[in-house]
């Protein structure tokens, strides 16, 4: 586990270092308008990857049956076919309202190809764990490492034409370049489980039911409640505060979040490898430490930082944003560890606690943005109460979420796999 933990570690601390260094010059050259166009974009292709694989990808990686795993790949590759022509239908119409009501301008272009960007997302994560089921850790750690080295040159270049739009599409073309570099290696499992044709092994998909009902449904509404700030506090605060949120997710969340996806599956694969009871629960805590260490380090780190920080690294333009990221760090740790330990629910076969725990968190960010809008003396008493009000309820959410998994774990008793 340790070894290919540090091979997935490797891809994707080479990939931030190379996201982090171009931030300091892409924000001399984009303002923060331009990052709320990036915000949009990952929000759509964010929900999209996450939603598209019918959460088939989850279950990769129980079956033993080889046969078995491929029917469980058809089944998600025939999900992505039908979330790319969902999202067209969905983004086509609507793009000229959401440029208006978001103030993006240039949306409507970014729109045209949205669908297909989706597409490589969703199918990227489908191979991700199709590598992760055959013990590969190289090609993911290579796609996590080369991915954000395109995408970075790509913003760049676009620069120049697309001053508000170019991050965006530098977003799109490390997609692309991540579902290119994921697909060597897995175009012979691709075909034999091809949407096309018939179900490898009759029957699997079926017997899975619980991932695109239950799961897909959860996670439906874990990443709306994620992704609600920016649908919410992009119209009532304007695309500045949108792009400083991007700033902040860029620099701290998304770092964090790639390095709990990433060992994540590891986490699960030997989880499931191991015996239920003592061995099962060691390696639980061990993880719970490891990432409460590494969200604690991030936090205080952040809590020290001077309050010229982000205008030192990024420009005056960004001086502001010291003050947003200081509020969000408590979300983005504690989002961290939930993230990372995230896949012992299914190891412990609780995916209908997970929807539970989904709903939860949709209901009470909305419960957070309507309480910091309509009190925000609650929250400090300024224009920001609606961001108190969603961080604050994400903290609590992840607190409960993690508690939750304790008890699910240390309860969990010799279940038939």
């Amino acid at each position: 586990m340790i070894r290919r933990m540090a091979t997935l570690l490797g891809g994707s601390v080479t990939g931030q270092l190379v996201a982090i260094a171009s931030a300091f010059a892409l924000t001399r050259l984009y303002g923060p308008e331009a990052f709320a166009h990036l915000e949009m974009f990952a929000l759509v292709t964010g929900i999209g990857a996450v939603l598209g694989t019918g959460k088939y990808e989850q279950a990769l990686m129980l079956p033993k049956s080889e046969s078995a795993a491929q029917s469980l790949l058809w089944a998600g590759q025939r999900s992505v076919l039908l979330t790319v022509l969902i999202v067209a239908a969905l983004v086509w119409p609507t793009a000229g309202w959401v440029a208006k009501q978001w103030a993006l301008e240039g949306w409507w272009l970014i729109a045209v190809l949205l669908p297909a960007f989706v597409g490589f997302a969703a199918h990227s994560r489908l191979m991700e764990y199709w590598h992760h089921r055959q013990g590969k850790a190289g090609p993911v750690a290579l796609a996590n490492g080369g991915a954000p080295l395109f995408a970075e040159s790509g913003k760049f270049a676009a620069f120049a034409s697309l001053p508000l739009s170019g991050l965006a599409w530098g977003a799109g073309g490390g997609l692309l370049t991540r579902w290119a570099l994921l697909r060597r290696g897995v175009s012979t499992a691709l075909k034999a489980a091809s949407p096309w044709r018939p179900e490898p092994l009759a029957g699997t998909a079926k017997a899975y039911m619980d991932y695109p009902t239950w799961v897909l449904a959860g996670s439906a509404m874990n990443r709306l409640a994620q992704w609600l700030h920016v649908l919410l506090l992009g119209v009532a605060l304007g695309p500045v505060l949108l792009g400083m949120l991007g700033l902040a997710r860029r620099m701290v969340m998304q770092p964090l979040s790639i390095l709990a996806a990433s060992a994540a599956p590891v986490l699960f694969k030997s989880a499931t490898d191991l015996d239920d009871g003592a061995p099962l629960r060691r390696l639980f805590w061990q993880a719970l430490l490891a990432f409460s260490l590494i969200a604690s380090g991030v936090w205080i780190s952040v809590s020290l930082a001077p309050d010229r920080t982000t205008a030192w690294l990024f420009g005056e333009a960004w001086f502001d944003a010291m003050a947003v990221v200081r509020l969000l760090v408590p979300w983005f740790a504690l989002n961290f560890v939930a993230s990372g330990l995230g896949s012992m629910f299914h190891r412990v076969q609780k995916p209908r606690w997970i929807t539970a725990l989904d709903a939860l968190h949709l209901l009470v960010v909305a419960a957070g943005w309507w309480l910091g809008t309509h009190f925000p003396d609650w929250f400090g008493g300024n224009e920001w109460g609606a961001l108190v009000g969603i961080v604050q309820a994400k903290c609590a959410y992840y607190v409960v979420n993690i508690a939750v998994l304790i008890f699910a774990v240390m309860t969990h008793r010799h279940a038939d796999r």
